[in-house]
């Protein structure tokens, strides 16, 4: 097993490190602030304006903390929208390792911080619900899995690209394309310029956004048909 370290980063939210990897969880100039600004605004928020729905159905490939199910979880209810979110981990953290992180001091919403537990306490595949929110979340690995679901988001939060090539190359990223609904919407914290050509050689409609503090830009990518 890999170790891990915890450590605070730049918006004082924790995140983890995998010693052997050197291969953060989250950015160190904020966990909270990357999260909140790549997958809530610049995923679920522009597919929410741009569809004017409220019903939303999301794929997240890498769980991690739970950080990310967690503010969509926030924002869909503050917003009274629907949600379906389905999640994929093949090294989950126990509930040790999340535990000790000390989550509820930087969280917003604290009021709802028993949801950030349930999301880890929960039992793996199977399907759950509270209020209008359903949760699946699957342990395995992104490539064997049956994922016949369509998905209006897909938060792509794998590890980086020397941590784990695998996962920016066309095989996963067709994988991406063919979960999404026409009009969905793919995005993530990378911007790699052959990443980028893949998604857009795939069939996406891609997009170079400014990034969150510390990162010049992130990519979006749209399915037009």
């Amino acid at each position: 097993m890999m170790r891990k370290k915890i450590f605070k980063t730049a918006d004082g939210s924790p995140s983890l490190m995998i010693e052997e990897l050197k291969e953060t969880y989250h950015s160190r100039h904020g966990a909270l602030t990357e999260s909140a600004y790549v997958y809530i605004e610049k995923g679920l928020d522009y597919w929410i304006e741009n569809n004017k729905k409220n019903k939303v159905d999301i794929f997240e490939m890498g769980m991690g903390t739970g950080l990310n199910a967690y503010l969509t979880y926030c924002y869909c209810k503050k917003n009274h929208i629907r949600l379906n979110y389905n999640t994929i981990e093949k090294y989950p953290l126990s509930i040790q390792e999340i535990q000790s992180l000390g989550m509820k001091n930087s969280l917003p919403h604290t009021e709802l911080y028993h949801l950030f537990d349930w999301l880890h306490s929960s039992d793996w595949d199977k399907n759950l619900f509270t209020d209008y929110f359903s949760f699946h979340k699957s342990k395995g690995d992104f490539f064997d899995s049956t994922l016949e679901k369509k998905y209006d988001v897909l938060f792509y939060d794998a590890f980086g690209y020397h941590a784990q090539p695998k996962m920016w190359q066309e095989d996963a990223l067709q994988i991406c394309y063919q979960m999404l609904k026409p009009g969905g919407v793919w995005v993530s914290y990378c911007a790699k310029g052959s990443v980028r050509r893949i998604l857009d050689s795939i069939g996406f409609d891609v997009e170079r956004l400014t990034g969150p503090p510390g990162k010049r830009e992130i990519l979006r990518a749209v399915k037009t048909v």
